[in-house]
């Protein structure tokens, strides 16, 4: 895990000892992916962008779910 910080790793290690270093970069993907989303609305920047954030987030949760293999439902 050296290519984390060591914050972050004081924050990992002791909440998921078994979880594997090639978990912590998918799981900060998805965060960005989701905290970038939730920012834009937050601001009101995806007003202009998008007629149905609702929908935008929402596929953005499913393709973020296909990544890691898995078969969302509806």
């Amino acid at each position: 895990m050296s290519d984390f910080d060591s914050g972050l790793l004081g924050k990992v290690r002791p909440a998921f000892p078994g979880l594997p270093p090639a978990a912590v970069a998918p799981a900060l993907r998805i965060w960005s992916h989701l905290h970038g989303l939730v920012s834009l609305e937050i601001y009101g920047h995806l007003r202009t962008q998008a007629l149905s954030p609702e929908k935008l987030f929402r596929e953005e949760l499913v393709q973020l779910i296909r990544s890691l293999g898995i078969t969302p439902q509806s």
